[in-house]
């Protein structure tokens, strides 16, 4: 049996109250919802009402609130929807923290002692590295603050950039000392700074994502 359309917008309204608004899930929701409500239509032969009740009643242990340490308990989001984000984004998490202890690890057993010529120029490079990691951070938060429509890439896109401004403050601090006074590498500037580029690629990657879930929504 067919819902009328002022029953298919109390659906859209329930998800509207539950903070379903991610594009990426929404109609997936939406959808499995309105088939729940037809088939009980059509098994059980009660009103809309009773119906609508009943298979909301179920699905709000699948929108309740949740958190996750892969994001920090500050972020809350509907349980379906911090799933998804979670297995999009937990490979990332732990590659993040793999490369910054690899690069520490194999930076602490160099004992390579460098020129200062090329000291000063390894200071240069690591700086233009740096710099350019800052300057598509902001051009991508830039671009995606043009669009105020929400993916489940976006919330993680959200969650990340304080992380990248955390990676920017302790460059800043540690004053970009990437070579110790002996002319050897300095493992923890080089961790964080290869921790820092590789965040700044997980943003890029998700930004793209992002744009993809636009692209394929825009006209729903």
């Amino acid at each position: 049996m067919e819902i009328t359309k002022k029953q298919l917008q109390r659906v859209a309204h329930y998800l509207n109250v539950k903070d379903i608004t991610y594009l990426d899930l929404r109609m997936e929701v939406f959808d499995h919802i309105v088939s729940d409500i037809e088939a009980k239509l059509m098994a059980e032969n009660l009103e809309f009402e009773t119906v609508f009740y009943k298979v909301t009643d179920t699905w709000n242990r699948q929108l309740k609130e949740t958190s996750s340490f892969y994001f920090g308990v500050a972020y809350s989001l509907p349980k379906i929807v911090m799933e998804k984000a979670k297995k999009s984004f937990k490979v990332w998490f732990f590659l993040s923290l793999f490369t910054y202890f690899i690069s520490y690890v194999l930076v602490d057993k160099m004992k390579i002692v460098f020129s200062k010529n090329i000291e000063n120029s390894l200071f240069l490079f690591f700086q233009i590295i740096t710099v350019s990691c800052i300057v598509l951070i902001i051009w991508l938060l830039i671009k995606k603050n043009k669009n105020k429509q929400k993916t489940t890439y976006s919330f993680i896109l959200k969650t990340q950039i304080w992380n990248i401004l955390l990676g920017c403050i302790v460059l800043f601090y540690l004053n970009f000392n990437f070579l110790n006074q002996e002319g050897n590498l300095n493992p923890f500037p080089i961790g964080m700074l290869t921790s820092f580029v590789f965040s700044t690629y997980t943003y890029f990657f998700f930004y793209r994502k992002h744009r993809i879930a636009l692209e394929k929504y825009k006209n729903l």
